[in-house]
């Protein structure tokens, strides 16, 4: 196939003014089977040219106008990037007349008379068949091992296939816990609320905040015991409030300097003056891939109204599947960074985590920022918006 590609970029070059003269190709098969051949050339003013004709009785004929010898194309295929070895041969077709004889089955072995620019090539091959002769150890040992890495490629492919629908049958199941998540999620706030001086009630409400507004959490939280204020969920309860508190509609998002997917700087006050939808993701959450559609069609959409996305992945750990993820589902039409949160094996350094003062604590996880970089919006999950209220919102500032 890149001896084809190669073949019609050459075919592609454009032939120098001179006069045309005409050309005629009769031709002869031993295939009684054969019957219909295109002809593919340049003509002189750099048009290409496909033409085609009917085998009758084993035999053919081209006709047209030459100003020079051009490297022509002759297949069985309509599309010559659809033909395979055995499908076409290509040869130098000159303003003469012109005799072609096909020697075998389909198109491979042949030999062409009347064409001197053809009898010149055929030498030079011929000159060239000791160096042809010793490079066939070679070329066997390429052909099988890139036939290996083809088959290796499917099955990789295959198994990629299989991993994605493996996920999403997982998300599918993982759905279905939620009427019992609810009925759980009822037993804890209630048992939240009636044992304020327990130390179960931080720990509980550590996995329940992010599903109850900031200030139900802080109602709850001033609830506590100063004993149990003091424990340490409390103190993370606290901290995680804070953080939330920060990242709350009507602040101004919290500034960030890091490096895009390309190796680009990339800082949140470049997009000063634009809506900016940061959309808080990872490669392996199946949510958030299901999502990207969705995000495609706003994007298109809205761009040309001084709008940006910027995904922020959580996948510091393996970025070739960050990588994967964007191209695959073509999301790359918009910006794309790192969360930026790092991992040594026994401590986690936060101090590059773009996530920061955010309260970001479950993904997807969307936050829309206003020209101004204040926050207009958070969708998601728990108490956030809506993927309806999401496009309600961009409908009113973006109209």
């Amino acid at each position: 196939m890149r001896n084809i590609l190669k073949i019609a970029v050459l075919l592609a070059l454009p032939l120098t003014g001179m006069a045309q003269k005409k050309f005629v190709l009769n031709g002869l098969t031993k295939e009684a089977g054969m019957n219909k051949l295109y002809l593919f050339y340049i003509e002189e003013n750099g048009k290409e040219v496909l033409d085609s004709t009917t085998v009758i009785k084993q035999r053919f004929q081209f006709k047209g106008s030459l100003s020079q010898p051009t490297r022509a194309f002759l297949t069985q295929k309509r599309n010559m990037m659809e033909a395979s070895e055995g499908d076409y041969i290509q040869f130098y077709l000159e303003p003469a007349k012109m005799k072609l004889e096909l020697q075998g089955d389909g198109l491979k072995d042949y030999v062409l008379a009347g064409s001197k620019t053809e009898t010149e090539y055929k030498q030079l091959e011929n000159d060239k068949s000791a160096i042809h002769l010793a490079m066939e150890p070679l070329s066997e040992a390429y052909a099988a091992k890139n036939k290996e890495y083809s088959m290796a490629s499917r099955e990789l492919e295959a198994l990629e296939k299989k991993v994605q629908l493996l996920g999403e049958e997982a998300a599918a199941i993982k759905e279905k816990f939620e009427p019992y998540q609810v009925q759980m999620g009822d037993k804890d706030m209630a048992f939240i609320k009636s044992h304020p001086k327990s130390f179960i009630s931080p720990y509980l409400l550590m996995f329940r905040m992010n599903g109850i507004s900031v200030a139900e959490t802080e109602a709850l939280f001033a609830s506590f015991s100063d004993e149990v204020k003091a424990s340490r969920f409390g103190k993370e309860i606290s901290t995680s409030l804070e953080e939330r508190r920060s990242g709350a509609v009507g602040k101004p998002a919290p500034a960030f300097e890091t490096t895009d997917i390309d190796g680009k700087p990339l800082s949140l006050t470049d997009f000063k003056g634009k809506y900016v939808l940061l959309d808080f993701w990872a490669s392996w959450c199946v949510p958030c891939r299901k999502g990207n559609p969705h995000l495609i069609s706003l994007y298109k959409q809205y761009k040309s109204k001084d709008f940006e996305i910027i995904g922020i992945a959580d996948d510091d750990t393996k970025p070739e599947q960050w990588h994967k993820a964007v191209e695959k589902d073509e999301i790359g039409i918009w910006k794309h960074v790192l969360r930026g949160l790092k991992y040594d094996g026994k401590n986690f350094d936060k101090s590059q985590d773009v996530t920061e003062g955010y309260g970001v604590s479950s993904l997807p996880t969307k936050i829309l920022i206003d020209p101004q970089g204040i926050i207009i919006g958070r969708y998601g999950g728990g108490s956030d918006g809506t993927d309806a209220e999401l496009d309600a919102k961009l409908a009113e500032v973006l109209k």
